[in-house]
């Protein structure tokens, strides 16, 4: 994998090859896989499911979790943001790393009394190296609500003054989390002064681990030292990790758990991570001896070292080699990055590190992954779908990000290399690149790429379309979020097996170029706004998923002989056709057909009457 955001070089390294090797080995030997002379096979085996399946009711938030004992301490900030004190004043929340600054902070900054004072809010991770341009622009983009990447062009100091005059005009809140160097307010106004005191009450919020950088914002600044937990408080998250209610019924003796839970409380020394990370290494192994062999053989060791040793056990804990890669995968993201689940699922994928299981599909089992992570408080949980519960969207902790790294690097599983920018030199081992808000002049000279995803939210450019030509490997594209696409390439690599496209508008009807491409088997589009579409006979013969969403088309012709091999289609909101293609009844292999948001016409009913006759299911929603 390359990343811009990462800088992340990763390529096998013999450490890797040899660490591999030692895994292949242990695990073919905990599956006891044996010949007749004894000695281990190591064949194609089918991974069940490995994970135990204790999810629950995990729904809670991590950050519900956590803030474990700091309710006074909301309150208290929360109160003072939204006081009558009309000048612009700074409050600093100061603690050690670990201690659940930023969990507090971002509880602070989401409350409903913060949300109803505060006319402009914005949120910024600041961490030890930052560049101010950068900063700037994240803080323009979110008082603004703009959708779109920043103006490269612009200057330090318009980015300054823009933020300052729309600042003048509201009442605002400025969070700067993680904040290490003390004249970081004077880089940020160093070209303008972005942040103006129009004394009508706007508020800054930082977050630090030094002391003398939270006294040192130039504005009337209350700092806020976050003490540690008390032993109750501490027992309290504790449990709640180790021992949540939907496990205490099952297990018996729970009282002794307690008492040992106790103990092993006190030895976290009050701070949050810590106490999260090792309760919910203990839910997994929820096994007496085991607590007791903790507690006997805890080190005398200072708070950094204690949680590092914290961590080594949970990460050696995991159920398997494929969980631990996508645990440290997780180094190659920037610190206090917010990773978007359903974006790492791909990469996981992509690098192999899920296996196939019997049971699940890919997603399925990356999905676990993440669940099983989260559970064990080793990621946090930003956002869950309300619609389905599933994680959305996690971050990582710096302190087990920096522990990921060190971990990788070591394990020769990836090296983060610290560089602004990174070119693209010859990498022959490369199996996946990931880019984000960067240009993608190198992608042409990718001739042996086999999957491409590329989201943006401005105009498709041609040029990005077009470097399809230079892939002749390429088996699956996924093309998101594109304003306008105006056509399609004349020609897509013959090799495409999957091609997702969704667009606001496609201007040109995308089925005489799609169906030339003799190997599609999948293809889900959205977004056509032409009025009429075209199927010929003998296109798409490989064709067998078929998806069309939000397409305004009012009349799909299809000749006789096309799509031989569709089974599945859906068609979803194109809410101008005026009635069902008769040709459906001429695809011989359509087993099931979904209507959503359609319209009705008493015509189709006849054509559904004969498509169940010919033993198609028609779903209607």
């Amino acid at each position: 994998m390359l990343a811009n955001w990462s800088n992340l070089l990763a390529e096998p390294l013999f450490e890797s090859i040899r660490r591999n090797i030692s895994e292949i080995f242990e695990y073919a030997n905990r599956l006891k896989i044996v010949d007749d002379l004894g000695h281990t096979c190591i064949e194609k085996v089918d991974i069940d499911d490995e994970l135990p399946q204790d999810y629950g009711p995990i729904h809670q938030n991590f950050e519900d979790v956590v803030m474990i004992g700091f309710e006074n301490e909301y309150k208290e900030i929360v109160g003072k943001l939204v006081d009558t004190e009309k000048s612009l004043s700074a409050i600093s929340i100061v603690a050690m790393g670990g201690a659940g600054k930023t969990t507090l902070a971002r509880k602070v900054y989401t409350s409903p009394g913060a949300k109803r004072h505060f006319e402009a809010v914005c949120w910024v991770t600041v961490s030890q190296k930052f560049k101010g341009i950068d900063l700037l622009n994240d803080i323009m983009k979110q008082i603004t609500g703009s959708t779109h990447r920043p103006d490269d062009q612009m200057q330090e100091h318009e980015v300054g003054k823009k933020i300052h005059d729309f600042l003048l005009q509201k009442r605002y809140l400025v969070v700067l989390d993680d904040v290490w160097k003390t004249d970081t307010w004077e880089q940020l106004n160093r070209k303008v002064k972005a942040f103006p005191d129009a004394t009508n009450g706007s508020r800054v919020l930082l977050t630090t681990r030094k002391e003398d950088v939270a006294n040192h914002v130039p504005t009337p600044t209350n700092v806020h030292p976050l003490k540690k937990l008390d032993e109750e408080k501490s027992w309290e998250l504790f449990s709640s990790k180790a021992l949540p209610s939907y496990k205490r019924s099952a297990i018996r003796n729970v009282d002794e758990f307690e008492d040992l839970g106790r103990d092993l409380t006190k030895k976290c020394d009050g701070l949050p991570l810590a106490l999260a990370v090792l309760g919910g290494y203990l839910s997994k192994n929820l096994n007496k001896q085991a607590w007791s062999d903790i507690l006997s053989g805890w080190p005398s060791t200072k708070n950094g070292q204690m949680m590092r040793l914290i961590l080594a056990r949970s990460y050696k804990d995991l159920p398997n080699h494929y969980l631990r890669s996508c645990f440290l995968y997780l180094a190659a993201f920037p610190e206090d990055y917010i990773i978007e689940v359903s974006e790492l699922i791909e990469l996981w994928i992509a690098e192999s590190f899920i296996p196939h299981t019997p049971k699940h599909t890919l997603e399925e089992t990356a999905r676990n992954y993440v669940t099983e992570l989260a559970q064990r408080s080793l990621v946090q949980v930003v956002d869950r779908s309300r619609a389905h519960g599933w994680i959305e969207s996690i971050r990582i902790h710096d302190i087990l990000h920096d522990w990921c790294i060190e971990e990788a690097r070591q394990d020769g599983f990836l090296d983060a290399i610290d560089k602004t920018a990174v070119s693209l030199p010859k990498l022959r081992f490369l199996r996946v690149l990931c880019i984000e808000n960067s240009t993608l002049k190198d992608l042409s000279s990718m001739n042996q790429l086999t999957t491409f995803s590329l989201s943006m939210n401005s105009n498709i450019p041609a040029e990005v379309l077009n470097i399809f030509a230079n892939m002749p490997h390429l088996v699956d594209i996924f093309l998101y979020r594109f304003d306008v696409v105006d056509k399609l390439p004349a020609e897509f690599p013959q090799s495409v097996r999957r091609l997702v496209l969704f667009a606001g508008v496609i201007k040109q009807d995308p089925m005489p170029i799609l169906e030339k491409l003799a190997r599609l088997v999948v293809v889900e589009l959205g977004g056509y706004k032409g009025q009429t579409m075209c199927c010929s006979s003998q296109g798409f013969p490989q064709l067998q998923e078929l998806e069309l969403h939000h397409f305004s088309i009012e009349e799909w012709r299809m000749e006789e002989g096309t799509m031989p091999k569709l089974s599945h289609l859906i068609l979803q909101s194109c809410k101008k056709m005026r009635k069902l293609p008769v040709g459906l009844l001429h695809l011989p292999s359509l087993g099931h057909l979904k209507l959503s948001s359609m319209p009705y016409n008493p015509e189709d009913d006849i054509t559904r009457k004969e498509l169940r006759q010919k033993g198609c299911e028609v779903e209607s929603g």
